[in-house]
């Protein structure tokens, strides 16, 4: 059996509530790559500020 599979297994074990909790920051990192991503392809800038600085949220 491959390491891939038993550590597919390993997640298997886990109650629902820890997997979650464990792939929760994965989940986060990808989405804010993305996010980069769209805005180095030319899409949304990011929201400006009254004299056309970027804004801190």
């Amino acid at each position: 059996m491959s390491t891939f599979d038993e550590i597919l297994q390993w997640f298997e074990t886990l109650p629902a509530s820890f997997a979650f909790l464990l792939a929760l920051p994965f989940v986060i990192a990808f989405v804010s790559l993305l996010k980069d991503a769209v805005e180095r392809r030319g899409g949304k800038k990011g929201r400006r500020g009254s004299h056309g600085e970027p804004k801190i949220l």
